[in-house]
């Protein structure tokens, strides 16, 4: 028998170069990201970092993990409301009032993110949807959509709310936008799908579109405790990543407040270094650096506060997921045992 051909040998060039492409971008994500932390670290002593993480009090500690805790619950809330999964079927365990499900795909997720470049953990999120609740991929792929919409509605408002020493005629001139930008969203994905009614759905762009349209139209996307869900979540995580900011830096605390904002406004680019470093602490450095003398105390400790934040972050999302898999591990036991279907045969 002549043995099969080798995967590398059946590849299609278009095949080849989307791999190059990917490693590519892969490439440039991490060289990013680490280029962008050892510039930033080379201009704070090392005895600043060091101290970063003793500086704060342990209340400003427990404050801290204390939100970002609170926040993945709040997230899972908003997960079972975007997905109706009071109406799909019942929750097995229930904790501070939300689905343990629904927890569980939060925190693999959220690990996820933090764990790979690139936002490559957000590939996770139908597999997971999919595993743990049972929902179709197709509408897992909305929900995440509508999420990720979502998070930058509300990150936009409280930047326009919050941020300091903004006008108001400026405030009220990037409202005015938002609600403009929304409706021609709306304009142009209905004159997109009228235009292209009779065509099959083919390409990136139409399949980009079909999953917009199912996000929007989805009611329970629209439902109000989804919305105030997101809000009290990026509220609180902000506010809890303030206080450690602030605590290290000296900074005053909405001034640390932008520097958190910063920090979670980086995360949207699609470039991100291993982990995300280099791209969070330059977002939290470039969030204070708007409001702070380019010479003060405060300024020159804002990457090491920045990087402590985003350790105690990561940690958090790690140390979570992990327990989750373990939980989901547990809830599966005849996944691990086998059934009869999945013996091999004698």
């Amino acid at each position: 028998m002549t043995p099969p051909p080798s995967a590398s040998a059946t590849d299609t060039p278009a095949q080849s170069g989307a791999v190059r492409g990917g490693l590519l971008k892969k490439g440039l994500a991490w060289g990013l990201g680490l280029g962008l932390l050892v510039w930033l670290l080379s201009r704070t002593p090392f005895e600043q970092v060091a101290q970063a993480f003793t500086r704060p009090s342990w209340p400003t500690w427990v404050i801290t993990l204390g939100g970002l805790l609170v926040s993945y619950v709040l997230r899972a809330a908003r997960l079972q409301v975007v997905l109706n999964l009071e109406g799909h079927h019942k929750a097995p365990h229930r904790w501070l009032g939300v689905r343990t499900d629904a927890l569980r795909v939060i925190l693999m997720h959220n690990a996820a993110i933090n764990l790979l470049p690139m936002r490559a953990g957000e590939l996770s999120f139908p597999w997971l949807a999919s595993r743990e609740l049972g929902m179709p991929v197709t509408r897992a792929v909305a929900c995440l959509l509508w999420m990720r919409v979502q998070d930058v509605v509300i990150l936009a408002v409280l930047g326009l709310l919050l941020w300091p020493g903004l006008s108001l005629w400026l405030r009220g001139a990037g409202f005015a936008a938002m609600w403009a930008g929304w409706l021609t969203l709306g304009y142009l994905s209905r004159t997109w799908f009228a235009r292209h009614a009779d065509e099959p759905a083919t390409g990136k762009l139409a399949s980009l579109m079909l999953k917009l349209r199912q996000a929007l139209l989805e009611p329970e996307h629209h439902h109000p405790l989804a919305w105030l869900a997101t809000l009290a979540n990026w509220s609180l995580k902000l506010a809890a990543g303030a206080c450690l900011l602030s605590a290290v830096s000296t900074a005053p605390w909405l001034t640390s407040w932008a520097g958190a904002l910063g920090g979670e406004l980086a995360a949207i680019v699609p470039l991100q270094g291993p982990a995300g470093f280099g791209t969070y602490e330059a977002g939290v450095w470039a969030g204070m650096a708007a409001h702070l003398p380019a010479q003060s105390a405060a300024l020159s400790h804002a990457v090491s506060a920045a990087l402590a934040l985003h350790v105690c972050f990561l940690l958090c999302a790690v140390l979570a997921g992990a327990l989750a898999s373990v939980l989901s591990w547990a809830n599966q036991p005849r996944a691990r045992q086998g059934t009869p279907s999945a013996r091999h045969p004698d």
